[in-house]
């Protein structure tokens, strides 16, 4: 599998959260309670002490299949960015 840059060099990351947190794209939340994703990557998300700034978190799936974001706390809400490249575990594109 392809090793994902934009999550790994801290400067293509820099880059690339500053351009999606200027999409002015309709976002479809989705509330952790409900689900969470069914493949890792860069998603927003919301904060429980949420007052309006989106943020961006990786949510990440292990190789025994354990899944986690890599946040300080569990995010209440999460959305797709539209610009990322999402794979599954064998390095397809989910969407095309």
């Amino acid at each position: 599998m392809r090793l994902d840059t934009t999550r790994t060099d801290e400067k293509r990351y820099a880059q690339f959260r500053a351009s999606a947190l200027k999409l002015k794209t309709k976002k479809f939340w989705v509330p952790t309670e409900e689900r969470n994703p069914e493949f890792d990557g860069l998603f927003f998300i919301k904060h429980p002490d949420f007052m309006g700034d989106v943020d961006i978190a990786e949510f990440y799936i292990n190789s025994k299949g354990k899944k986690f974001w890599l946040t300080p706390s569990t995010p209440t809400h999460w959305a797709e960015i539209e610009t990322y490249d999402y794979r599954d575990e064998h390095g397809d594109l989910i969407y095309d």
